[in-house]
């Protein structure tokens, strides 16, 4: 089993799960979304981490974010960035991995902010046609970031067994 911490995108998502379907191979695992803190082993207590993302989460508010534009990154997944919240999303990224998951955190890998529509490494031939389909698409959304979510996913990868809501306060 794994963790996972995500946030699932609070707009009509049908133009992309359309594209996932063809593109994606976890198109029927999870709902488009921006992953904040990436799979993890079980080997953390799920107590002791449902607490420090509290602790993390309760020094923020709502934020928005605007998914807009293209990129392919290194391993050949394609990526709907995220531009405006872009900043704030590496931020709460970054201070989610501190305390219990400071050991886990990819300093190799350099924390890109987006929603993945496709994966690409198995067929890099079929990624110019995907690109010109998603291009064609026109996917340009804004959202508030205002909850995410704890996943629990079994050790196949196929389905999430367990998940808890954490909603981010509004201050003042």
């Amino acid at each position: 089993m794994a963790y996972a911490l995500v946030y699932y995108l609070n707009i009509k998502v049908e133009g992309i799960d359309k594209f996932r379907e063809k593109y994606d191979p976890q198109v029927d695992l999870i709902e488009p979304h921006i992953t904040l803190v990436f799979p993890l082993l079980e080997s953390i207590d799920r107590d002791s981490l449902t607490l420090h993302i509290k602790n993390i989460l309760s020094t923020w508010k709502p934020f928005p974010i605007h998914l807009k534009g293209l990129q392919k990154s290194w391993d050949e997944y394609l990526f709907l960035m995220v531009q405006e919240g872009k900043e704030d999303v590496i931020k709460l990224h970054n201070q989610l991995y501190t305390g219990i998951l400071a050991e886990y955190c990819r300093e190799y890998i350099p924390f890109v902010p987006h929603l993945t529509l496709g994966v690409f490494s198995k067929n890099k031939i079929q990624y110019s046609q995907a690109l010109e389909e998603a291009q064609q698409l026109d996917l340009d959304y804004r959202c508030i970031v205002d909850k995410l979510n704890l996943l629990k996913i079994n050790d196949a990868n196929k389905q999430i067994v367990w998940s808890q809501e954490y909603i981010l306060i509004r201050l003042g």
